[in-house]
C-alpha cells in the first residue's frame, strides 16, 4: 500500500466510526432543521395571508 491509501483508508474508517457514533445526534439535527423549515414556511404562508 501507498502512503497516501493508508491514509484514505484511516480517514475512511475514522469517519465510519464517527458517523456509527454520532447518528443519533445527527439525526435529531437533521429532525431539528426539517422541523425548523417547515414552521418558517408556514409563518411565511400565514404572512402572505395575512397581507
Amino acid at each position: 500500500m501507498h502512503h497516501t491509501q493508508i491514509l484514505a483508508t484511516l480517514v475512511a474508517l475514522s469517519s465510519a466510526v464517527l458517523m456509527v457514533s454520532l447518528w443519533k445526534q445527527l439525526l435529531t439535527l437533521v429532525l431539528v432543521g426539517i422541523v425548523l423549515i417547515f414552521c418558517f414556511g408556514l409563518y411565511n404562508l400565514a404572512t402572505i395571508m395575512t397581507h
